[in-house]
């Protein structure tokens, strides 16, 4: 836009129907927005759209030790799933963030999405477009380097 938004509530409606009708969407505080800044608002939930992440598999892996034996570094290695239904009956489109909170991670993902990108050093963001009254399913297997094989994973930078 061309002028700056002070900070408040914003409340969004939706139409419904032919007759000019409104129905309440959701409802996001936020904080002064300059000229030209993008804004994401968080609306909560939408009942109609489910998102269900399920941890499949945990396992840790390639321990390092130090001169007294005692463990320096590891890797963990966990298997995520993840359903995403559309109730509604109209088509949605899904931004699914994850974030890992470490710097030091590998990425393996397979499955029905239709983009992924990192955000930034620690969230990937999976996004989905969903037909009315569909589901689609998606697998990543995240590794996180702790100690001494985060020193690894930089070196093969």
């Amino acid at each position: 836009g061309e002028t700056p938004i002070p900070g408040g509530i914003l409340k969004v409606y939706r139409g419904v129907g032919d007759e000019g009708h409104l129905s309440y969407t959701g409802q996001s505080s936020f904080k002064y927005i300059p000229v030209d800044e993008d804004v994401e608002l968080n609306l909560g939930a939408v009942a109609d759209v489910a998102v269900e992440p399920k941890l499949m598999d945990f396992k840790t892996e390639n321990y390092e030790f130090d001169r007294r034996g005692n463990i320096s570094g590891w890797d963990e290695i966990r298997t995520f799933k993840i359903e995403v239904k559309n109730t509604r009956d109209i088509g949605v489109k899904v931004e699914i963030k994850r974030n890992f909170n470490r710097s030091y991670w590998d990425l393996t993902k397979s499955g029905d999405f239709d983009k992924f990108e990192n955000v930034d050093k620690d969230t990937v963001k999976f996004t989905l477009t969903l037909k009315p009254r569909s589901a689609r399913k998606f697998e990543y297997v995240l590794r996180t380097y702790h100690g001494t094989r985060e020193e690894d994973w930089t070196k093969t930078l």
